[in-house]
């Protein structure tokens, strides 16, 4: 299918960013940094998303690494990867909202380092794209081989079957499915598993077939090299492959409906510790100006080792054994999660709403905002100090169209007041409950389900 949607946006401000694009629907962001003895690479083939392919293509990336027309096995990829001075390689699916970015990721010593001054970037490029547009195919079928396939989703199925067994990581995805539900944008667990079952290997490769065919490129580059070469290196390898240049279209967030009555969703499990999960909904997303004032907000909340949730909730009423807050900025929300004895749920409950409502009527020490200021610093100023940080950070704002650098984002936290924070608290409303309700008699943390 022919896509028109768009993933490149090109008119940035960002002064530590520059776009570079051949108008054969290869693009690449550039950060220049000599900071690293390496540089990084991140090449993807950039999709809309798809709720019925999902499944697939996350079988289609992994069936991929398992082999190439060349080096048919992972053990000679891995070979090859050891003669290029260990390069590490690693798999990347990300998702934001309507698009999907399907692609691999390789670490590669700079050549001040390597015996004889030679430059790597050539030759991993050009097994990058091997893995991309070359994979080993069944010598009948044409097709992926049978075996590649029933290896991956097999691996697929045991990472949602670990996380339905483990309690902690179950409630929050349990608590992110019912309420997100009206949304229509996540699968459950079980409807997951069954979709992994039901893919065949002709329909894996049929969705392969069509990314490759109609995705255009986006690379992310860290490291000393100007635009122009880095164009010119993604060039050698993948130009021949013809690439489509996606049309722009507009990019839309589906966001929440408010709720009169939180949703309250309870269930039992044989796990000692009973695992409370409680979504407040603002609409406010990383888009709006309201983003950091709400950012600052649930760090006051529950998100530093000083929160309220933490000082408050687990330390000073010992009601449950841990707490923790995070904001899911591409929802608008905030997500609190907590592990208590089934008998605390109405008083846990009760305390965690407790602790928004201080924040609402100004209950907040200026120890506390500047403390929340602090450690939103910290982690952010430590962005610089990692190729894949500085992807994360950036990649995810220039897809939903944000025009800020990471010192751009540290002054407007800085700018912000007490009053700012109050009303992005007072926009949270809770709007889902998920109790995980513990039947068996005795402490622990590493119960399974």
């Amino acid at each position: 299918m022919e896509y028109e949607f768009i993933f490149l946006r090109t008119n940035y401000l960002m002064s530590d960013i520059k776009y570079i694009e051949n108008g054969a629907g290869i693009g690449a962001y550039c950060y220049y940094t000599d900071r690293f003895k390496s540089e990084n690479i991140s090449v993807y083939l950039t999709l809309p998303t798809s709720r019925e392919d999902s499944v697939k293509r996350s079988l289609f990336l992994s069936v991929l690494k398992r082999g190439t027309k060349s080096l048919p096995t992972q053990k000679e990829i891995n070979i090859k990867l050891d003669e290029l001075y260990a390069t590490l390689v690693s798999l990347k699916n990300q998702k934001f909202d309507d698009t999907q970015l399907l692609g691999i990721s390789a670490d590669i010593i700079d050549s001040a380092y390597t015996e004889c001054g030679e430059d790597l970037m050539p030759e991993v490029l050009n097994l990058l794209a091997e893995i991309l547009y070359s994979p080993k195919k069944d010598g009948e079928t044409g097709r992926f081989c049978e075996d590649f396939v029933r290896s991956e989703k097999e691996n697929y199925k045991s990472i949602i079957l670990s996380q339905i067994n483990e309690p902690r990581t179950y409630a929050a995805i349990r608590c992110r499915e019912e309420m997100f539900a009206e949304l229509g944008i996540f699968d459950k667990l079980d409807t997951m598993c069954e979709k992994i079952d039901g893919a065949t290997a002709d329909e894996i490769y049929e969705v392969y077939t069509d990314a490759v065919q109609n995705a255009g490129i986006l690379a992310f580059y860290v490291g000393k090299r100007s635009p122009e070469e880095v164009m010119a290196q993604l060039e050698g390898a993948f130009s021949p492959k013809g690439h489509k240049k996606c049309k722009a279209a507009t990019s839309t967030i589906p966001r929440l409906a408010s709720r009169c009555t939180p949703k309250e969703v309870i269930e039992s499990a044989d796990v000692t510790q009973g695992r409370l999960v409680m979504g407040f909904n603002s609409g406010i997303t990383w888009r709006d100006e309201d983003y950091y004032a709400t950012l600052l907000c649930n760090e006051i909340l529950g998100a530093s080792p000083i929160s309220k949730l933490m000082v408050n909730v687990r330390e000073k009423l010992s009601l449950c054994y841990e707490c923790s807050s995070v904001y899911n900025s591409a929802r608008g929300a905030i997500i609190v999660t907590t592990g208590i004895d089934t008998e605390n749920y109405e008083l846990a409950r009760g305390a965690i709403e407790a602790q928004l409502d201080d924040i609402k009527n100004g209950s907040v020490s200026e120890q506390e905002l500047l403390a929340a200021k602090k450690s939103i610093y910290n982690i952010y100023n430590a962005v610089s100090d990692s190729p894949n940080a500085i992807e994360r950070f950036y990649l995810g704002r220039i897809i939903n169209g944000i025009d800020a650098s990471v010192s751009d984002f540290l002054k407007k936290i800085d700018a912000l007041s007490l009053d700012d924070v109050i009303n992005a608290a007072k926009k949270l409303e809770l709007h889902t409950v998920y109790f995980l309700k513990g039947e068996r008699q005795g402490e622990g943390e590493s119960d399974e389900i």
